[in-house]
């Protein structure tokens, strides 16, 4: 996948985890939309290192206790938005085999 298509699913999943987080947010659902805000923070960490001078310190390293952690909450959002985090997760996973090394 080319930097521009891998940062362009960067993009898609932040929007994705800030909404799903202001949902949890406001069915006060807070330890859920809290772990959800960690992860599109970290995504917004890999996105701007990708659209920048900096994109040789790539790394997805932050992305996996992030990631345990949202799935083990998965089940207190209930099954709808909780498919859609899992989707959101699979997503992401992927995202990150594209950055680890020797693929970007």
């Amino acid at each position: 996948m080319e930097r521009m298509e891998v940062q362009r699913d960067v993009r898609s999943a932040i929007a994705i985890a800030y909404e799903l987080s202001r949902h949890e947010h406001v069915q006060n659902r807070e330890h859920v939309s809290q772990a959800l805000g960690e992860l599109k923070d970290e995504l917004a960490r890999i996105e701007a290192k990708l659209g920048g001078e900096r994109i040789h310190e790539v790394t997805a390293d932050g992305l996996p206790p992030v990631l345990r952690q949202i799935e083990g909450l998965v089940e207190d959002a209930g099954p709808v938005v909780g498919d859609q985090i899992k989707a959101l997760l699979q997503s992401v996973q992927r995202i990150a085999g594209e950055l680890a090394p020797g693929r970007a």
